[in-house]
């Protein structure tokens, strides 16, 4: 990516950042308070309510909220970045694919100051981690953006052909939502539903960040290697499908 293209990236994250709070009487705290207000009413129900025997279940809640959120709005943001750029498209020739990245750093800048106010969290339950842990939870993070952006590729260009795929992109998030074990443990998860549960790479993601961080554990190194690989490797794909595509979708803008 030369200057040029740096120097573009930066304009689009500066546009949508603008666009997206422009406006708003809270701003950027939005940021914060969507995953704190998730995280309070689930926290009620499924540790007071429900009750829970996970060790520092508010951290585990409140990170998976957040890492959910966070591939959510990669993901979201990228289906949605071609129509949003139509206009600068068609008038300004650049590097496509800028566009969907533009479009996911958002999402890392709201993911950045929501791990800050995690540390909140950490210092009330007394949780200190370990350097090892903290660098393999940001590889669990680099895993799931890459996986995100991959994702991204592909819905952004069905995007513009199939407009239904907005609605039907919210219902598979909220699908994956609940088999993630985002509010549950995966130990609570038997038969053969634990076998749907474990087919989905961000069950081996999550965990993995979660475990690290919190507890010191490394658990899933392996599954999540293996992951990450194939994240690499749906990137490829998804990037060579995007740049053959990109070139025939102008006239359905």
């Amino acid at each position: 990516m030369n200057k040029n293209d740096r120097d573009l990236l930066l304009e689009f994250v500066k546009t949508d950042f603008t666009l997206r709070y422009n406006n708003s009487v809270l701003g950027f705290l939005w940021v914060v308070l969507k995953p704190l207000l998730m995280f309070t009413v689930m926290y009620i129900v499924f540790s007071l309510f429900l009750g829970t025997s996970v060790k520092y279940y508010a951290l585990y809640l409140l990170l998976g909220i957040m890492l959910y959120n966070f591939f959510n709005e990669v993901t979201v943001n990228g289906m949605n970045s071609l129509l949003q750029k139509k206009d600068i498209m068609l008038k300004v020739n650049f590097k496509r694919y800028i566009a969907v990245i533009g479009s996911s750093v958002i999402a890392l800048i709201n993911l950045f100051f929501n791990l800050i106010v995690s540390v909140v969290f950490f210092i009330f339950n007394r949780v200190l981690p370990s350097f090892e842990g903290i660098l393999f939870f940001l590889l669990g993070i680099i895993i799931l953006y890459i996986l995100g952006i991959a994702i991204s590729f592909f819905i952004s260009i069905f995007y513009v052909k199939f407009r239904d795929l907005q609605h039907i992109w919210e219902i598979v998030m909220f699908v994956l939502f609940y088999l993630t074990p985002i509010v549950y443990p995966i130990s609570l998860v038997h038969g053969k539903f634990a076998l749907i549960i474990d087919a989905n790479p961000l069950t081996h993601i999550l965990n993995f960040a979660r475990q690290s961080i919190i507890y010191g554990k490394y658990l899933s190194v392996y599954s999540t290697m293996i992951i990450f690989v194939l994240s690499i490797t749906l990137f490829i794909l998804g990037f060579y499908f995007f740049e053959r595509s990109i070139k025939k979708i102008a006239e359905d803008f």
